[in-house]
This record gives structure tokens, C-alpha cells and sequence, in this order.
């Protein structure tokens, strides 16, 4: 049906749909009430009648709760969708007429919209293969893949509206998949606490990634503000859409920089009308590898080392030298040659003696763990190794043995049962150490053994750590490596499908570690070479991730809308990019040079207010590391009530004024940042750090400095203004 296109059509197809939508909300929280009821029922006749019924019942019973719940949950998450659109029910429309066939107006929105007795949809899913005609045509020929054909035909007309409280603020007719005047409208707005979803701004570029099914390992590199995590986010709602018959959210697993980041980005699948994908950090996941008698250092406190003011620079270079070789290939190569002697390593091996007779040799026990089980990983190999010696010892000596003096059968058996015993603890005594830094010791006791590089500084330095108890954030990978080499790569079988944001943080080895562990999922990898703020302890280049897997489809994208004009075209002046910027036209103020010799605190406050006073809702005062974020909170918290302090993972991202170490805010975005330490950056070796920072910035960027920055801002003077307060 062709609707018509003046603005009193367009209210009354409005008033119509949130008429249906409040209808199915009704009929949705009366079933769900039921549906709670009947779950409560359910579980209360489990607890009245455990006792009478049998096990095979409970099972039933409680699959059937469990699969009651499950429906409850999808309903909920239904109502909370349509709740969203009451207030915006869609963002476009385009009129598609298929050949041979009369016109249609197709409305699309977050979720679909569907009159249940009829089936008549008033709006489609921005997931469907039709709303996939807005994003990727303009006005003129089209199509769609519908699950049993492609329909071809025609597009006579889109228009784009932003819709709140239920009423039509705006509309425009556009032969673009995203007027730029709708897509301004949006980037003008404020942050917020939460990232939000962006199913109205998405553009051709990101639908195609959002839908892109033909590579099992997608690698995303974007430039910083270009969408990334939104759109791997958008994707995984898309393929919950499109395989929801055999994929949940429990399927997917995100692993996100750090916890500050994963509640930034928890609200957009529940957005979607999706449940929130499991979350997961490398420090939570490390944990499962890990002996607990061990002080690890974790990826916050090593960035802040890196960042920090050194007092003694020959240690701190020692260290870098040791991230650095820890990083390499080489050292990949060196540690797969040690995996492969752990078993010799870690065993001393005897005979089996059972009442101070010889039963097995050395050499055969040497050859029943070393040879004969070989394939199987070390762990798992020792239970098999030690009913293999057993059947040795009945062979040799039980079966051999005159049997006459056993009175009862049962002394028999408990003979047997003490042969089995001490070949059991005779096998355990023969394992030195299961402990894997233990074994990550042994590593570097040995090290000249496995490479020909002069490591005795990088040799000295860990073994000084390990020994101290200490597990610095270079060494968790490859001590997982080792754990997982002896207990087999665990396969997360239920896993199909895994997100791998800020790729540029994670280490060579990290990437292997995840091929073996997740063998049948897909992956998609997000991430800034650009952002690679980690410069001793993660990838070098794009192939240090692509040369891992097989069939790789690589996706980069250089326009950045998070930004204006001015702050992107002043960031990618910063460093030579790998991949060319290209700025949104969105237009602002340039970004400011503060040179401040005293009083800083106040000279912030002052921007504070005045950047309150625009009404901007989140403000971002960046410092390079945790020491001068806590200097500044306690003289700046003096001035400015309701300041927020983010210095680790534990703190919470509140919307509003917050003080923030600068590698927890990657991945951020604050409506206006104030970098209040720029002299910080002055090295070569922060320009990345520098460019991170300063892309946090949606409208607002000012830099104060106690002296010049003029060897890491742009050569082009007009980008920037600077204030000599």
C-alpha cells in the first residue's frame, strides 16, 4: 500500500502505529503476567512434590522452567523494544515498486511492527532484507534478497524523519541513503553514559559490514570515530536477526579493553530488542589460566607504567626491551620449541616398584608417558598414562603372582586396589610442578637453550620478577600458552561467533591462542593501528593479526563521524596515518592551545563552566596517567562539585564532568575533552597516545600545556588556535 506523502498523511500513519504498538504492548503484558505466574507456580509444585517425584520428572520439569524462562526473557526484551517506539517508532521510509507490481511505502525502525491478524507490518526490522534497500540505494533501481528470491524493481521515493515523544520533529526527502542534513542533526547531539545505537546514521560502507556473511574472519581497521565497535555490535544484532534459529546471544562472546568500556557499550543490543551478548576482558579471561598465589599485574597498571614518570630510566629500558622481544615472532617460534620439552621438563621419572620389587622399568615408563601417549596434551595424558602402568603391573606381577594365600576374594581386591594406589602416587610423585609460571621459569632458566639472541638482561629481570611472585602483564600470554599447551586449547564449542575490540591491544601469541581456542567460530576483529597506544606489548602492523588465520576479509574505513571537521582534520595531522582520514562535514571551533604557567585549576574550571553553559552533558578532563589524574582530581574537586574520578576498571563512567586516565578513555566519547596535561606527550613515543586522546572530542577540543607543543601539533598552524591565558 502506497501511502501518501503530505505531512497529514504522515501523522495519521504515525497516530496508527503508535496505536498498534500500544495494542501489542497490552496484549504482551497480560500474556507475560501469566507467563510470570506460571513460571512462579511451576517452580513452587518442583519444591512442594521433590520428594515424590522421580529424577527423570525433575529433568522435565525443570527443562520446561527453564524453557519457559527463556521464552519470558525473549518477551520482556520484546516489550522493552516496542517501549523505545512509542517514542520513535521509525527513521525512514522508501517507496519501492517491484516489476510488474504497484508501489509500496515501506517504514523502517528498530523492531518490527506487525498487526497480528492480518499480518499487515507497519514497520519493518532495520535488519530486514528490505530496510536493507535504504541504506544501500538511492532513488532508481533496487533490490532485495528475500530467503526465496531477489526481487528487483524500483525506488520512487525515500524520506528520513526524526520522530520524538511521538510526534514528526522533522522529515526530508532524500536521494541519498542519509541526507546530511539528518546525519548532522544526529552527530550534533550530546553524549551520553551509554553508547547508543545508530540503525538511523548507518551508512552504505557499515551496512555492508553489518551484513557481510561471506568470510568466516572479518578484520575491521577504522579510523577513531569511524564506528567500529557500533557496527560490530549491529552486526551481531543482524546475525541474531538473520540465524535466529540457530544462534543466541549466549553463542557470542565480546572481548572488550577493559570493564569501564563494556558497561559504555552494555545498552545497545537490549536497544536492538536483543539480550546483551556475553562480556569478557583479558584479565577476566586470563583468570581461568591462572595459580592464584601469584600478584598479576593487569593492563591498566602496566599502561600507567609505560606512562608514568621514571626516576630510574635503565630499569624502565630493561623492561621495554623485555616487552618488546616477549612481542615478537621470535619469541612465539622460541616458546613452541619449550612446549614441546615441558613433559621431560616437568617429569622425573622412576620405576614402578610395588613391595620393593621392580615391576616396570624406567625406559618403559619413560616410553609409556614420553612416546606411546605423545598426542595427547600432558594433563589429560597422565590419568591414561597411569591405567596403562597399571595394566602393566597385572600383566607382570598380578597375574603371576600364586593367588593361594589370599584367603577372600575381597583380600584379593584390596591388594589390587593398593597395587593401583601406588602406582597412582608413584605417577603423581613423579610430576615436579602443574604450576604454570613455574614452568614459565623454566622457560628463562633455559632460555639459551631455545633461541641465540643475547637475552641475560630480559632473562635476569623476569626471573627477578617471577621469583618475587610478581606476574607482569608481558608475561600472562605466554604463561597462558603454556597452560593451555599442557591441558589441550580448550574448544568453546558453543561459541560461534566472537568480537574482538581495540585489536591493536592484544599480542601475536593472544591471536593464537584464540584460533586454537574458538576452532568453529567466526570473528570479527575491530581496531585503530592508529589507537596502538600500547607501543611495547601488542601488534606492530595489520598482517601481525591476518597472518594468523586463513581466509581473512579485510574492511577499512577512513571516514570518521564522531568528530567535527575541525577537531578530525587537526587529529590526523598528528601522525602519519596507515590509513587516510577523511572528516564528516560537520563544521565547530577549532581545537585550542592553552599555554598556562600557573593556576591551572582554576583556567579549567572556567572552561568547564563555560562548556556546561552550552549545554554539553559530558565532559572528559583527560590525564596522561593515573598519578596526575589523581593530582588534579584533588585540587579540581575544590572547585567543581560532582566531579567523577576514573583512574581503573573499578570506577564508574558517569555522564557529566569526569577526570579520566587517557588509556582508559579509548573507545570513549565525551562531548567535549579538556587534555589538562599536554606537556606529557612531547615524546615521540606518545603520538599515538596523543592522537587517542584527543579524538575522544564530539564538538569540543582544548589542549593546556605549560610549554610549546610545537614539535607534535600539526605543521598547518591554521588547524589550531592558540590562547595565551
Amino acid at each position: 500500500m502506497i501511502i501518501g506523502r503530505d505531512l497529514t498523511d504522515e501523522n495519521k500513519y504515525l497516530n496508527n502505529t503508535i496505536k498498534k504498538i500500544r495494542e501489542l504492548l497490552d496484549s504482551y503484558g497480560v500474556s507475560s503476567k501469566e507467563q510470570d505466574k506460571e513460571i512462579i507456580n511451576h517452580r513452587k509444585f518442583l519444591w512442594d512434590n521433590r520428594n515424590e517425584l522421580d529424577e527423570i520428572e525433575i529433568n522435565e520439569n525443570c527443562g520446561q522452567v527453564a524453557l519457559n524462562e527463556q521464552l519470558h526473557a525473549k518477551k520482556i526484551s520484546r516489550i522493552r523494544t516496542l517501549e523505545k517506539q512509542l517514542s520513535n517508532p521509525y527513521f525512514s521510509r522508501l517507496d519501492f515498486r517491484e516489476d510488474g507490481e504497484e508501489a509500496e511505502s515501506f517504514y523502517i525502525g528498530l523492531s518490527t511492527v506487525e498487526n497480528e491478524d492480518n499480518f499487515d507490518i507497519f514497520v519493518f526490522d532495520w535488519r530486514s532484507p528490505v530496510a536493507n534497500m535504504f541504506y544501500d540505494f538511492e532513488v532508481g533501481p533496487a533490490y532485495y534478497d528475500a530467503p526465496v528470491r531477489r526481487v528487483e524493481g524500483h525506488i520512487d521515493f525515500t524520506r528520513q524523519y526524526n520522530i520524538k515523544n511521538g510526534e514528526i520533529v522533522f522529515m526530508h526527502n532524500s536521494n541519498e541513503s542519509l541526507c546530511d542534513e539528518a546525519l548532522t542533526s544526529m552527530l550534533s547531539g550530546n553524549a551520553t553514559d551509554k553508547m547508543k545505537n545508530i540503525v538511523a546514521s548507518i551508512q552504505k560502507e557499515q551496512n555492508d559490514i553489518i551484513r557481510s556473511d561471506d568470510s568466516k574472519i572479518l578484520f575491521i581497521q577504522g579510523a577513531a570515530g569511524s564506528g567500529k565497535t557500533s557496527i560490530a555490535l549491529h552486526r551481531s544484532a543482524y546475525l541474531l536477526y538473520k540465524h535466529r534459529k540457530n544462534l543466541s546471544a549466549d553463542n557470542i562472546l565480546i572481548f572488550s579493553p577493559n570493564e569501564v568500556f563494556a558497561e559504555y557499550i552494555s545498552d545497545v543490543l537490549p536497544e536492538l530488542g536483543e539480550s546483551n551478548i556475553r562480556q569478557t576482558t583479558f584479565e577476566i579471561y586470563s583468570k581461568r589460566f591462572l595459580p592464584s598465589n601469584y600478584l598479576y599485574e593487569n593492563k591498566n597498571d602496566h599502561l600507567d607504567y609505560i606512562y608514568s614518570n621514571h626516576t630510574d630510566l635503565n630499569a624502565f629500558k630493561l623492561r621495554v626491551k623485555s616487552m618488546e622481544y616477549k612481542n615478537t615472532l621470535e619469541f612465539m617460534e622460541d616458546l613452541n620449541k619449550f612446549v614441546f620439552d615441558i613433559p621431560k621438563l616437568i617429569t622425573n621419572v622412576t620405576p614402578i616398584i610395588i613391595e620393593g620389587e621392580q615391576i616396570i622399568s624406567k625406559k618403559s615408563v619413560e616410553n609409556t608417558i614420553f612416546e606411546r601417549f605423545k598426542d595427547i596434551p600432558y594433563l589429560n595424558r597422565i590419568e591414561v598414562v597411569k591405567q596403562s602402568l597399571f595394566s602393566q603391573v597385572e600383566n607382570k606381577y598380578l597375574s603371576s603372582k600364586d593367588n593361594s594365600h589370599f584367603d577372600y576374594v575381597e583380600d584379593k581386591k584390596t591388594f589390587y586396589d593398593f597395587c593401583k594406589a601406588q602406582v597412582n602416587a608413584q605417577v603423581d610423585a613423579m610430576i615436579k610442578t602443574l604450576d604454570s609460571v613455574d614452568i614459565y621459569k623454566l622457560l628463562w632458566s633455559n632460555i639459551e637453550k631455545y633461541t641465540n639472541m643475547d637475552l641475560n638482561s630480559t632473562k635476569e629481570l623476569t626471573l627477578n620478577y617471577l621469583n618475587n611472585n610478581e606476574v607482569k602483564f608481558e608475561d600472562i600470554t605466554p604463561i597462558i600458552y603454556i597452560r593451555s599447551s599442557l591441558e589441550g586449547f580448550r574448544s568453546y564449542g558453543n561459541m560461534k561467533h566472537v568480537l574482538i575490540d581495540e585489536a591493536q591491544d592484544y599480542s601475536p601469541l593472544f591471536y593464537k591462542i584464540i584460533k586454537r581456542s574458538f576452532p568453529n567460530a567466526s570473528l570479527t576483529i575491530m581496531g585503530d593501528l592508529n589507537q596502538r597506544i600500547d607501543k611495547h606489548s601488542n601488534v606492530k602492523n595489520r598482517n601481525s593479526i591476518t597472518n594468523i588465520f586463513n581466509d581473512v576479509k579485510t574492511v577499512v574505513l577512513t571516514k570518521s563521524y564522531r568528530s567535527t571537521g575541525n577537531i578530525t582534520n587537526f587529529t590526523k595531522d598528528i601522525l602519519d596515518t596507515h590509513e587516510p582520514i577523511e572528516a564528516v562535514d560537520r563544521l565547530g571551533d577549532n581545537p585550542t592551545i592553552h599555554i598556562v604557567n600557573d593556576n591551572l585549576e582554576e583556567r579549567i574550571s572556567t572552561k568547564i563552566k563555560e562548556m556546561t553553559d552550552k549545554g554539553y552533558k559530558s565532559i572528559a578532563i583527560i590525564c596522561k596517567n593515573k598519578e596526575n589524574s589523581k593530582k588534579l582530581y584533588s585540587s579540581l574537586n575544590e572547585l567543581n562539585e560532582n566531579i567523577n574520578l576514573i583512574i581503573s576498571d573499578k570506577c564508574e563512567f558517569k555522564i557529566g564532568i569526569n577526570i579520566i586516565s587517557s588509556y582508559i578513555a579509548k573507545g570513549l566519547e565525551f562531548d567535549g575533552v579538556i587534555l589538562a596535561d599536554g606537556e606529557s606527550y612531547l615524546s615521540i613515543e606518545d603520538k599515538h597516545l596523543f592522537y587517542t586522546t584527543c579524538t575522544r572530542a564530539l564538538h569540543e577540543l582544548h589542549i593546556y600545556t605549560n610549554s610549546s607543543l610545537e614539535n607534535i601539533l600539526p605543521k598547518d598552524s591554521s588547524l589550531y588556535t592558540v590562547v595565551n591565558d
